[in-house]
């Protein structure tokens, strides 16, 4: 009597079985893609991963594993676009064959889609590294997927609280994102992030290289109200914090349990800020203690935090083998990704798209467009689609009184949210006839070029949806739609 075949991997039936159901995926999952986009669905940047997965579940992962060299998840509550762009702007200047989502699509389904577009019939990447941003509440199911070969660790702030929930619980699923990683690859963590810095004292996989990068400059000498982690993540008691360079990031240091700020191992010092346009500063990297070494380099980018995105990227591609000289060639050769400090024209006038989805972004980037810019007119636009979170109160603990006494400045406030955040506005004292409410975007737009200067730029300060509507407004065609979060 015969024996029947073997069930699982030493199957020959189960093998062609496997690259059956891949190949059914990949081609369903394309073809789903380009009827989206035909019939004007949406970018083909999230349904196509539903179909592909509803076909085979194991379809991300048997793509991921044909890329060359291996996959970099980019996560963190903020940051991660500009960082995961950044990545692959250095890897590519070094010779290398990069791919990612730069659509932003960031949960499990639109990472599918992006491997599909990027993949041939069979489902192999011909590139020689991945690079994809990934939402922190989806990074374990990510790694667990993809097993990538690194994960940069951004920051963990809070973000909207009618889905992200509380920092601790967001700083849980990174670290059960970092202690996953497979053997042998790299994590790269903000060592000025506490909760991030954490992990690094955490039990990792065998071989597993842990890589932190922090920042040596600028910075202020108190906790902004946004704040949300001055507790030790150790021993829960207050921390001090000798500097801080944004939100909750700095130097610190536990009086209770000796808990510090570890020495990073890629520095960013020297940073010189120049207005909204550029940051200029010296990459300096040592994973042994050693001598290491040093460069200078520029990006198109503002703000203190760009600084830390920079020093990031730099820390993942050090690791990654790119050479010191190629990174900083990289990060000049960088252009601001999708609504990230992008600089768009309406009716003569440029407008300068950034990010503000949280308290910590908001109260960020308005830092530096006050600081920093010298524009006459800044806007802000706040929507609550689900993109968004439908809960807005995060507004109330952006620190908007700074405005009372700032350089004079008239407040474009619009979105389907605009009388609260004028509310929130007159609250914080600021003059009334400094605040111009208009929910529609196209009105605000017209407003905001009536006003501005045509030679600088107008910060126009967005939450995901209405930098969605400026930027298709602007002609950038709104990119396509994201399925997942900035």
């Amino acid at each position: 009597m015969p024996r029947p075949a073997r069930q699982g991997g030493g199957s020959r039936a189960g093998v062609a079985g496997r690259k059956l159901r891949l190949r059914a995926a990949v081609v369903l999952g394309k073809a789903t893609g380009g009827m989206s986009r035909r019939l004007r669905l949406g970018g083909g940047t999230t349904l196509p991963g539903d179909v592909a997965r509803w076909v085979d579940p194991g379809v991300l992962r048997a793509m991921a594993g044909s890329v060359r060299a291996g996959t970099v998840l980019v996560t963190g509550t903020n940051g991660k676009t500009s960082t995961a762009a950044l990545l692959r702007t250095i890897l590519a200047e070094s010779g290398k064959v990069v791919g990612g989502n730069p659509s932003g699509s960031n949960l499990i389904f639109g990472l599918t889609a992006a491997a599909l577009t990027l993949s041939d019939s069979q489902g192999r990447i011909d590139r020689d590294w991945l690079v994809l941003e990934v939402d922190e509440l989806s990074a374990p199911q990510a790694v667990a997927e993809i097993r990538p070969q690194g994960l940069v660790v951004l920051n963990a702030f809070r973000d909207q609280l009618d889905r992200s929930f509380e920092v601790d619980q967001i700083a849980e699923r990174l670290a059960t994102a970092t202690s996953t990683l497979p053997d042998g690859g790299f994590w790269v963590g903000n060592a000025d992030d506490p909760r991030v810095a954490a992990m690094a004292g955490e039990t990792t996989a065998a071989g597993t290289r842990r890589i932190l990068f922090g920042l040596s400059a600028g910075g202020r000498d108190h906790l902004p109200a946004v704040s949300d982690a001055s507790g030790c993540p150790r021993c829960r008691g207050e921390m001090e914090f000798r500097v801080v360079f944004y939100a909750h990031c700095g130097l610190y240091k536990c009086p209770h349990c000796g808990f510090q700020r570890p020495q990073p191992q890629v520095v960013a010092s020297q940073v010189n800020l120049a207005g909204l346009d550029s940051v200029e500063l010296t990459l300096s990297g040592s994973e042994d203690g050693s001598e290491g070494w040093s460069v200078p380099a520029r990006v198109r980018l503002g703000g203190l935090f760009s600084a830390a995105n920079v020093a990031a990227a730099a820390a993942a591609a050090s690791a990654m083998g790119v050479s010191p000289h190629q990174i900083a060639s990289g990060i000049s050769a960088f252009e601001p990704a999708f609504g990230r400090f992008q600089v768009m024209p309406w009716k003569g006038v440029p407008i300068r798209l950034m990010l503000a989805k949280n308290p910590a972004g908001l109260e960020e980037n308005l830092t530096a467009a006050l600081e920093l810019d010298r524009s006459p007119v800044i806007a802000i636009g706040l929507n609550d689609l689900i993109a968004d979170g439908r809960d807005v109160s995060w507004i109330w603990d952006v620190e908007m009184e700074r405005l009372r006494e700032s350089r004079p400045v008239t407040l474009v406030v619009c979105g389907r949210r605009a009388h609260e955040l004028a509310l929130r506005l007159a609250y914080a004292g600021v003059p009334q006839d400094r605040v111009v409410v208009l929910q529609s975007a196209r009105a605000a737009l017209d407003a905001v070029a009536a006003m501005a200067s045509p030679l600088i730029p107008v910060p126009a300060l967005m939450t995901y949806t209405a930098m969605l509507e400026w930027h298709q407004l602007l002609g950038g065609g709104g990119g396509g739609g994201k399925g997942g979060r900035a």
